[in-house]
């Protein structure tokens, strides 16, 4: 019995092993000893799967040239041609879908003022009512951008909005992209921006019972793809007819084919002619787009010092060429602690430094940091992160304590590119000591100025209050600053 299962075993074995070049890389052929047909055996199972995905290949290419075929033309533009009609100005055709499994398919391409990363398309799904008529519903308005959620897309049916996740309630939605580096709003957009104006769009869009599936594939002028797919629920939409149609911000669309014929109402009148882009005429040449020079940005430090004794001392420092997108600022002490005042510790985008109804406060209570008998260790306690994107204001206001030990056994200032301390990403713009030194990828010896009274140092920083303005400023022209987005983010929020 014992020598039957080992031989079973053996045999298991070796089935085991050949399953396992099976699983090798399928195109590739294997020379192999024994048995003598086991290297045929794979070498037919390599091939099969090679056709498989030739077959597969082929079949696409048909069912799109087949598809293209079936397309008609129905050329006409949305909104004017300088892009300067607002939200809501200009409606494309609706495209209707009556029931399950219905697909629209349009092809559009994008114009953009470049103002912002909202001003391209705008898609919306609606109940079988004109805009404006009797019962009409927006079950979703849907952004080409990838902003925040409460932003990018909004609906409501009987008065109550849908939420943005797949819980099972009345209202849900759900949507992917591959826009990369744009993933959030917290992210660089300038390079979305630039790659909308002039995109091909291709969209479709199909119904289920209750569903309705969105894929958007857009081409920019310089080739790279960008895909948005999402899909909403909405309950007791089945066997109900709903709408779709676009409508333009601070852009135009020229839309030139579609796979059903779209009814007739629409706002613009900017017919084109009907050979558009058919590929019966040559197609229009297109002037490439400029790639937008990246935004960088300064950063201006001031620290005011007030002794005990009123005596007032400057401290300074400046950093040229910031590439991120996002900066975060955070105070750090060693040997020492801080008391922050509530009040006069905020930030805001630039643009808000005078309104102060636009701050943002990290505390809302005097708040200390660092241990209190001053035996804080080197980087263990920290404020709360501030975070802003593109052009900022920090200002930090607090008491300064110190053992007095050593000159560094103070206040430290950093700023960062608005990324967690623990994330990968983390990068330090740089880091600022109260004794005139620091380091990080932008720090500079030479742009630090003070008025010390060296002497003294250590004596007068004990208890001294503290005041700090750290300003972001993009360096770039007013045309690329008004192309980049600046805000603040939430308190405790970070741009990861």
């Amino acid at each position: 019995m014992k020598t039957t299962r080992m031989l079973r075993c053996a045999f298991f074995a070796s089935v085991l092993a050949a399953f396992s070049f099976v699983g090798c890389e399928k195109s590739e052929m294997y020379t192999i000893d024994s048995p003598a047909n086991l290297q045929q055996k794979i070498d037919s199972i390599a091939y099969d799967l090679l056709r498989k995905k030739e077959i597969a290949d082929s079949i696409a290419a048909a069912t799109a040239a087949a598809l293209e075929a079936r397309l008609i033309n129905d050329v006409y533009q949305v909104g004017a041609t300088d892009n300067s009609t607002g939200f809501w100005g200009g409606h494309s055709k609706y495209y209707r879908l009556a029931t399950n499994a219905d697909t629209v398919y349009v092809k559009f391409k994008n114009f953009s003022s470049g103002k912002n990363v909202w001003t391209n398309w705008v898609q919306a799904i609606t109940n079988d009512v004109p805009r404006g008529g009797a019962g009409y519903v927006e079950y979703a308005i849907w952004r080409a951008d990838n902003a925040t959620a409460n932003n990018m897309a909004w609906g409501t049916e009987n008065g109550v909005s849908w939420n943005t996740s797949m819980d099972g309630d009345v209202h849900s939605l759900q949507q992917t992209t591959n826009y990369s580096q744009m993933a959030t709003a917290n992210e660089n957009f300038a390079d979305f921006i630039s790659l909308m104006n002039g995109a091909d769009c291709v969209a479709s869009i199909t119904r289920g019972d209750d569903s309705v599936y969105v894929d958007v594939q857009m081409t920019a002028l310089s080739g790279r793809k960008l895909t948005k797919k999402y899909f909403i629920v909405e309950r007791g939409i089945k066997d109900k007819p709903i709408r779709i149609f676009w409508t333009v911000d601070n852009s135009h669309l020229v839309f030139y084919k579609s796979l059903t014929p779209a009814l007739d109402e629409y706002t613009p009148a900017f017919d084109l002619d009907p050979n558009w882009n058919s590929g019966a005429i040559e197609e229009p040449v297109e002037e490439p787009v400029e790639e937008p020079v990246s935004v960088t940005y300064r950063a201006d430090m001031t620290a005011t010092i007030t002794t005990t004794s009123n005596e007032v001392f400057t401290y300074t420092y400046f950093a040229e060429g910031l590439p991120y997108t996002g900066y975060g600022t955070f105070l750090v002490i060693e040997g020492g602690h801080m008391v922050l005042n509530p009040t006069d510790t905020y930030y805001c985008a630039l643009a808000d430094k005078d309104k102060s109804s636009a701050w943002y406060y990290p505390y809302s209570s005097t708040t200390t940091v660092g241990l209190v008998d001053n035996s804080t260790p080197w980087w263990a306690h920290f404020s709360n992160y501030t975070a802003v994107i593109g052009e900022g204001y920090f200002h930090y206001k607090f008491i300064n304590n110190t053992n007095g030990l050593t000159n560094w056994n103070n206040w430290c200032l950093a700023l960062t590119n608005g990324q967690n301390r623990n994330s990968n990403n983390y990068k330090e713009c740089f880091v600022l000591r109260s004794d005139n030194y620091g380091w990080g990828d932008y720090y500079v010896a030479d742009n630090l100025t003070n008025d010390y009274d060296w002497a003294n140092f250590t004596e007068n920083m004990k208890g001294a209050t503290v005041e700090i303005s750290l300003k972001i400023s993009a360096e770039t022209s007013a045309e690329l600053k008004s192309m980049s987005v600046s805000k603040a983010l939430m308190p405790g929020e970070t741009i990861e």
